[in-house]
């Protein structure tokens, strides 16, 4: 098997044309969200062919990564994937929505293996040691070495057996079925407008009155822009300590050149001067607003909305363990506990007694109504 490394526009046509006639090929990516640069991107894509394995570049210049993507979409062509929830997120957002994947980690759940990683499973499925020692290297730097690019390959080169082996056992056990209908969820999936930096989390209220979160959230505003100017990660600008430092005690802009934790480039005057800009304005438009500056941010209910916020978690509590508890415990007897955790794991046993349950493969339902009538449960209401 060869390893090719694709830079020109004129190899990844001929890769994707050769690509469009086959029945499957295997596909990863490797991606940088947030640590070495900006934003959420590409560094590299290996694809599989059966014989041959590519490393397409998209950070090369002369490469332009979208002449890949009819191949990606094509539904006569199936991918063959694993654990591809982020790098699925990564396509939607570079507008490439891939048709027919069939997703190993999918497959491997329902067969009740240990949630393990690709390397892992490859030892116990294929009997082969694969190296992971580059995982957590910096896949934007250039030139890539070639420890990263066998690491690269090792990605992909065993999924199509991989997938073999599962299949054989997978139709020995009676699930094959099931795997196709996981594999189809993919298709009506679309992460296109998620906010993939999500910097703000519920967590940062902590102990931040209405008014501290406000002025918090317009500097974590500011330091967002500043880093995607700089193409930087935000944390290497300031961390959220920082910034939470500066919301509860606006004054210690004053001593800016002084601050600890704070990248180099931004401690100057001119930094300095645009942060106080902003948080003269976040006071302004909270004092004008009448933010309180003693009630917690976090707490946004009532005691009366507390209290019923209460009762109907014990609702869903009770029904959950008269309900679908004992559908689990089936489940764990019939499939292993793997596979229960995948078919239905807590969080699915709450989103069927809300009725907010999403693209719930057809297998399922039809399982938990068998179940349900076998230990005379009612799930009538609820699938």
């Amino acid at each position: 098997m060869a390893i090719h490394y694709i830079t020109e526009n004129s190899d990844l046509q001929k890769l994707t044309s050769n690509l469009q006639g086959l029945k499957e090929f295997a596909i990863d990516l490797e991606f940088d969200r947030n640590r070495y640069r900006y934003g959420f991107n590409m560094c590299l894509m290996q694809v599989y062919d059966g014989t041959d394995c590519y490393l397409v570049d998209p950070l090369s210049e002369d490469l332009d990564i979208q002449t890949i993507f009819p191949a990606i979409e094509n539904p006569e062509v199936q991918k063959v994937v694993f654990a591809f929830g982020e790098d699925l997120r990564l396509l939607h957002f570079l507008g490439c929505f891939p048709k027919n994947l069939y997703d190993l980690d999918a497959a491997t759940s329902l067969l009740n293996y240990q949630p393990a990683s690709l390397t892992n499973l490859i030892k116990e499925v294929l009997d082969v040691e694969v190296n992971s020692s580059s995982q957590q290297s910096n896949w934007w730097k250039r030139p890539l070495s070639e420890n990263q690019k066998q690491y690269a390959a090792d990605d992909v080169i065993y999924l199509l057996d991989f997938k073999g082996k599962l299949n054989q056992q997978a139709e020995k056990h009676g699930v094959l079925e099931w795997i196709k209908q996981e594999n189809e969820v993919f298709d009506h999936l679309d992460y296109s407008n998620e906010d993939h930096n999500n910097l703000i989390k519920e967590k940062d209220k902590k102990d931040l009155t209405v008014f501290e979160w406000f002025i918090y959230r317009r500097l974590m505003d500011f330091f967002d822009e500043k880093a995607r100017e700089l193409n930087k990660p935000m944390y290497h600008l300031a961390s959220k300590k920082v910034v939470s430092d500066l919301a509860r005690n606006p004054k210690k802009v004053y001593s800016w050149k002084q601050t600890k934790g704070v990248y180099g480039g931004i401690k100057n005057e001119n930094f300095k001067s645009q942060l106080q800009s902003v948080i003269d304005t976040a006071i302004h438009e909270a004092e004008e607003q009448g933010l309180s500056t003693t009630r917690k941010a976090g707490d946004t209910m009532t005691g009366e909305e507390y209290r019923a916020m209460r009762k109907e978690q014990n609702r869903i509590n009770d029904l959950k363990n008269k309900l679908l508890s004992p559908i689990q415990d089936r489940l764990v007897t019939d499939f292993g506990k793997h596979a229960k955790s995948f078919i239905l794991p807590n969080r699915l046993t709450k989103e069927i007694i809300t009725g907010e349950t999403e693209l719930m493969p057809d297998y399922k339902a039809k399982l938990l109504r068998r179940y349900a009538e076998e230990l005379e449960l009612d799930l009538s209401d609820y699938v």
